[in-house]
């Protein structure tokens, strides 16, 4: 796509797929060997350009990955938004202030399928989320359906005002008065930001599913089987009311991929 710039200049907009991701881990292999994995995936599905974001952790980004893709390691700060909470001081405020269309990953993620499956899709709507799953063994998933910010495709960035979502969470649970309000009180559902998030969402009645972008697209690890057919990583839910394919594996809670035993995980040992 080309555009006008200032002074009649020509501009072509960048239009590639755009992955954003958070890495601010502890130092240790496993974490290392996790975000390995996250890139290699994310690359090889689509990615053509990456942007991390840290706080006061640098990631290490193998040279490999730096070949195959565009990658922009970012230091950002913490914004003050009256709750000490990574997710939100870190992880909200950031993805807020970004100015360019992304599809978001928590790093915590494995990628088994074409990512531009996702982004071709991003005009549909201007934020584009996925409820989470209903997990048998967790019972903070049973309940109506929620948000889970794992996954992001965000095509209009002016639409992720930081300000606006603030206030519709100020005005029934002020942050800065945490202290005096049970988190049941505090937050619309499990999780932080995915909760003021779902909550300014349901303020100004604004749908954020798209109906081609289900949880095949965030999937729990700790109820998707991965199997590997000679080609390639595959996974399939068990367990569930209506079991489906995977085809981005998300690690979220107590179910990292060392507690689950992941063999795609364990394919990545010694690579970090």
């Amino acid at each position: 796509m080309v555009g006008h710039g200032h002074q009649g200049v020509l501009v072509v907009a960048d239009t590639r797929l755009k992955v954003v991701t958070i890495m601010n881990y502890p130092p240790e292999p496993q974490f290392r060997q996790m975000c390995y994995a996250f890139l290699d995936t994310a690359i090889a599905n689509g990615a053509e350009s990456v942007t991390v974001l840290y706080e006061d952790r640098p990631p290490t980004i193998a040279l490999e990955h730096r070949r195959k893709a565009d990658i922009e390691v970012v230091p950002c700060r913490s914004h003050d938004v009256g709750h000490s909470h990574f997710n939100l001081r870190f992880k909200l405020a950031n993805l807020a202030s970004l100015d360019f269309p992304f599809l978001y990953l928590d790093a915590d993620t494995l990628i088994l399928d074409d990512l531009n499956y996702l982004w071709s899709r991003r005009h549909a709507k201007p934020w584009i989320g996925i409820d989470h799953q209903w997990i048998p063994n967790d019972r903070r998933t049973h309940r109506s359906p929620f948000l889970n910010s794992g996954v992001q495709l965000v095509s209009d960035p002016s639409f992720y005002d930081l300000a606006a979502i603030l206030a519709v969470q100020n005005s029934v649970a002020p942050l800065h008065r945490a202290a005096e309000f049970t988190k049941d009180q505090m937050f619309a559902c499990p999780g932080v930001d995915q909760a003021i998030l779902f909550r300014y969402f349901r303020e100004v009645n604004y749908d954020y599913l798209h109906p081609e972008i289900g949880s095949a697209w965030n999937s729990c690890a700790g109820v998707t089987e991965v199997t590997h057919d000679g080609m390639k990583w595959r996974g399939r839910t068990r367990g569930l009311a209506e079991d489906h394919d995977v085809h981005l594996l998300h690690y979220w809670s107590p179910f990292k991929p060392w507690n689950v035993h992941c063999p795609i995980y364990a394919s990545y040992a010694g690579r970090e």
